[in-house]
């Protein structure tokens, strides 16, 4: 069987998670992995599923796309081949970068890029901007991957420099510590 990566995105509503997994069942495609989430009222979601011997891809999106109106699911779906290649590093650690401040334009790309220049892959990325706080707090969370030839000083001079410049916050904490320094203990 060949492996296949699709995603979903569209309105959010009761049901969608089951209409994208019968849709897949009935077409014999065999769940791996799901990562979902729900933006605003925006549902998205990547699968990596084993799609049948004889089934092609451009033949699944075709029938998840037809499936999804006749349930009356506003999802666009976009399928393509799952090559199993991915982004390598040695000796990766798992951190996380944390950023608040003023909300302004370009935030996520400022702090991207200084990830990027430093080889750093970000993993998964949560930023939120309260409507209801009327100074426009932003708070930007970042779990990353660090390669162990980065060195963490000029990584972190990097994010303190751009922080200071654009009058944020910023921390650079490995994984293991911020989960132990957040974690909620049961009272």
């Amino acid at each position: 069987m060949k492996k296949v990566v699709v995603s979903f995105l569209g309105k959010d509503g009761p049901g969608v998670v089951h209409a994208v997994s019968s849709l897949l069942t009935g077409l014999e495609c065999n769940i791996n992995e799901v990562s979902q989430t729900i933006l605003h009222s925006e549902f998205a979601a990547i699968v990596i599923a084993e799609m049948p011997d004889g089934t092609t891809v451009d033949s699944l999106q075709e029938a998840l796309v037809k499936g999804l109106a006749e349930r009356q699911v506003d999802l666009s779906v976009t399928a393509r081949l799952y090559d199993g290649r991915s982004w390598t590093a040695e000796d990766p650690q798992s951190f996380v970068v944390s950023v608040d401040g003023p909300d302004q334009h370009g935030l996520v790309a400022a702090i991207s890029g200084i990830l990027g220049e430093h080889n750093v892959n970000i993993a998964n990325l949560k930023a939120i901007v309260p409507a209801d706080q009327p100074d426009g707090h932003a708070l930007i969370v970042f779990e990353v991957i660090v390669p162990g030839s980065v060195e963490l000083a000029a990584l972190r001079d990097a994010l303190n420099t751009k922080a200071e410049e654009l009058s944020l916050r910023v921390s650079l904490q490995h994984r293991d510590i911020f989960e132990a320094v957040h974690r909620v203990q049961p009272v």
